[in-house]
């Protein structure tokens, strides 16, 4: 099996702190599924933490490139903390290209990335990683359901859409905004890379962690994104 993890930041970096027990726990998940000849790959987000140090970096003067390169810095952090969690599983250092991911695979049955450029978020990482690898699917773990037909943290009447085309996706994501620290759980550089390649992708609820082994070993998806 082959297939990219993407986690969102937010899911164990928080204000109060690193959800160390959360790290764990989703470490002890890939430990558990994983089996020889998987190829997996973890891409790993900022959240609040990236958010915290892009804030300080424009009172500080600092351009949208630099915001970019700062936060990217914290993807990388994260994803370090998770080679900790995984152990032997993981490839030992963080992935930071492509060329740095076809060969952690050929080293190691899971490779764990954070940002790669400027201007991109985490999910078109994701995307690049998983067009890479050869991988059959994107799990894209975070802390909602799935896709709303409106945000849910705003609107209590928001539904969750079971299924999505790419281009009804596209539709929906149009006028998202693209500074550093703003992107949203999705990108049209990402989307264009999976539809492309023919690559599901599957959004699911990562805080509870029984949903990413589900997601992993059974299929399960608040929202299935394909065609």
């Amino acid at each position: 099996m082959r297939l990219v993890l993407k986690i969102g930041g937010h899911l164990f970096s928080t204000r109060e702190g690193i959800s160390v027990e959360w790290i764990r726990r989703v470490a002890g998940v890939l430990r558990e599924a994983h089996s020889e000849g998987d190829k997996w790959v973890v891409v790993v987000g900022g959240g609040v933490a990236a958010r915290v140090f892009i804030e300080a970096a424009r009172k500080l003067g600092a351009d949208e490139t630099k915001c970019d390169e700062i936060a990217t810095e914290v993807t990388r952090i994260h994803a370090a903390l998770f080679i900790e969690a995984l152990g032997e599983k993981a490839y030992p250092l963080v992935v930071k290209n492509v060329d740095e991911l076809r060969a952690a695979l050929v080293s190691r049955g899971i490779a764990v990335a954070g940002g790669f450029w400027p201007g991109q978020s985490t999910f078109a990482v994701a995307s690049y990683c998983a067009e890479t690898a050869g991988a059959e699917r994107v799990i894209v773990a975070t802390d909602v359901e799935g896709i709303y037909n409106k945000d849910p943290k705003t609107h209590r009447d928001a539904r969750i859409i079971p299924k999505l085309t790419y281009s009804e996706l596209r539709n929906m994501m149009m006028g998202s905004p693209q500074l550093a620290g703003e992107y949203k759980l999705i990108d049209n550089v990402g989307l264009s890379i999976l539809e492309r390649s023919g690559i599901k992708l599957a959004m699911v609820d990562g805080r509870n962690v029984e949903n990413i082994k589900r997601a992993i070993l059974d299929g399960y998806a608040g929202t299935i994104v394909e065609g």
